[in-house]
Formats: structure tokens, C-alpha cells, sequence
């Protein structure tokens, strides 16, 4: 492993701990943001598909460890970068305005949740209708906020 992917893992860790002990608290309607998945569609943007695939597994197995959900979150973020690592912007010579950042962070953030609700739709942890259609468009909404607020201040470097 190269110094720059274990730089990666690092900055993903960080990012699944902040998602961990502090935005997961920060609810909107019990909703809440998926840093994880916003640091899964920067690491698209930034390296070939099965580089994507494994730290997508990695951050899913970890996320799982800490909050109990064993397979869930290592399913759904794997899929999720499976499908939709063509999709994700690869140039960095063009610098995209905050539009299609929050517009591609929402799609990826809608696909994720509907795929791992409708995983836990056959183990019966999210029965309610309104938790679904809340955790689905409130958590998608409310990544892709975030998302637009990280890259509105990040370091144009």
C-alpha cells in the first residue's frame, strides 16, 4: 500500500469518525448526513473504479463496526460506487461550480439510501413508511448540503 492510499484511508477514517461522533447527532428530522458517502464520491472522482470498490468496502466494514449494522453499510457503499463510478466527474483541470457538486452528491446520497432502505426493508428495521420517505429524502437532502459546504471552503489546491 502506497503512501498516498493509506493518506486516503486516513482521510476517510477521519471523515467516518466525524460522521460518527458528531453529525450523527446533528439531526434535521431525524435525518442526518452521510460523510462517508461524500468522501466516496470525492475518492471516485479522484481514482480508478477498483480503488474506489475497496476503500468503499473498507469505510463500509469499519462504519458497520461502529454502529452495529453488520454488512448493511459495506453492501450499499460498494454497490453504490459499483454503479455509479462512471458517473462521478474525473477531470481536474475544470473546477465545477456548487451545483453539480450538490446535484451529484444528492443523486449518489438518494441511490445509497434507497439501496440500503430497501435492504432493511426485508430484515424489517425501518417498517414505518414516514421513517422511510424521511431517511431517504431528508438524509440525501441534507448530504448533499454538506457536501456543497465542504467544497464551497475547501483548499483550491
Amino acid at each position: 500500500m502506497s503512501k498516498k492510499q493509506l493518506t486516503h484511508l486516513g482521510i476517510g477514517l477521519v471523515f467516518l469518525l466525524l460522521q460518527v461522533v458528531l453529525f450523527r447527532h446533528l439531526t434535521v428530522f431525524h435525518a442526518q448526513p452521510d460523510l462517508v458517502l461524500i468522501f466516496l464520491v470525492w475518492y471516485m472522482s479522484r481514482q480508478n473504479r477498483t480503488a474506489a470498490l475497496l476503500m468503499a468496502a473498507l469505510l463500509g466494514f469499519f462504519q458497520d463496526f461502529l454502529l452495529d449494522l453488520w454488512g448493511l453499510h459495506m453492501f450499499t457503499k460498494t454497490l453504490l460506487v459499483y454503479i455509479s463510478h462512471r458517473f462521478i466527474p474525473k477531470t481536474r483541470a475544470i473546477t465545477l461550480s456548487i451545483g453539480p457538486v450538490g446535484l451529484t452528491v444528492l443523486l449518489a446520497a438518494f441511490l445509497q439510501n434507497l439501496i440500503f432502505l430497501g435492504l432493511n426493508m426485508f430484515i424489517q428495521n425501518y417498517s414505518a413508511e414516514l421513517l422511510f420517505w424521511n431517511h431517504l429524502i431528508g438524509s440525501s437532502l441534507y448530504s448533499a448540503v454538506i457536501a456543497s459546504v465542504i467544497y464551497l471552503f475547501r483548499n483550491k489546491s
